[in-house]
């Protein structure tokens, strides 16, 4: 089973990179609107260790600390809202928000009208009991589980991917929910024999909890985006933001700081569009 150990206490995990001065070429670049606005950023607030409320009701993440990088850079201010999964592209669409950090995968629905930051990438792994016999190590041993997922997630159209190619013949049930943590609790009340999310978010749970242990398979890697509006100047100089952390090391520091940069860190920034889909 997977056993990603994150490394850092969560006390520690909370220590801030060091501000940095305003990119004068990366402020100049958004558009006016932003400049003189500042910029709406919806968060999802249950996704540990991406974007979570803490025990004080704080936004906290890596990608909230990458979020809050972006915001020295371009020397303009970001309001943080704390908010459900599936308000979050709503909002966008609506400009309620103008970005959204909500650890998306893309899809080619989302594409449609969607434009995406690659943060990094995160595979999709399977949590069971620890005191379960399940040991999910092929696309096939998941075939005929009871599998609780949450509603509206990457994770869903992944397990609906299975059902119709390895379980044709023996298919997952689908338990929807709400959020991940009812996911995980039906799967601790024994109403699902498993649930499905992100490798990084169900091995930082499972550290947190030691009642779950989650699977080796992982399924699908891809990136862990931030939403904007489709063709928004915003996307472009939010991937110029990633960027200049990365040529400067404070990108690998975020997330060595969360204990992550073992694996799926990003040496290119990318926007994610519909005419530009695989990186």
């Amino acid at each position: 089973m997977l056993r990603t150990v994150l490394a850092c206490a969560l006390a520690a995990a909370f220590v801030q990179p060091a501000t940095a001065e305003v990119i004068p070429s990366l402020h100049d670049a958004l558009p006016q609107e932003y400049q003189s606005e500042g910029i709406k950023v919806a968060v999802f607030n249950d996704w540990a260790p991406d974007e979570f409320l803490d025990a004080d009701g704080q936004l906290k993440g890596w990608s909230v600390d990458l979020a809050k990088a972006m915001e020295d850079r371009l020397g303009v201010p970001f309001t943080f809202e704390g908010t459900s999964f599936d308000a979050v592209i709503p909002g966008i669409m609506s400009k309620r928000f103008d970005a959204g950090l909500a650890s998306f995968g893309t899809t080619p629905e989302r594409l449609m009208t969607m434009d995406f930051v690659a943060q990094r990438k995160i595979g999709t792994a399977f949590a069971y009991p620890e005191s379960s016999d399940l040991d999910i190590e092929t696309p096939e041993q998941a075939c005929g589980l009871t599998v609780a997922i949450q509603n509206g997630s990457w994770d869903m159209q992944l397990i609906e991917e299975l059902n119709e190619n390895q379980c044709e013949d023996n298919k997952i049930n689908i338990q929807s929910h709400a959020t991940q943590a009812q996911a995980e609790l039906a799967v601790r009340s024994k109403r699902a024999q498993a649930t499905v999310a992100g490798s990084l978010k169900l091995a930082h749970m499972a550290q947190q909890t030691g009642d779950l242990q989650v699977s080796d398979l992982v399924l699908a890697p891809v990136n862990s985006c931030i939403g904007v509006r489709k063709d928004d100047p915003l996307g472009q100089v939010l991937v110029d933001a990633i960027q200049s952390m990365i040529d400067d090391g404070t990108y690998q520091q975020i997330m060595a700081d969360w204990g992550i940069a073992d694996s799926g860190m990003l040496t290119e920034a990318a926007l994610i569009t519909e005419d530009n889909p695989d990186f």
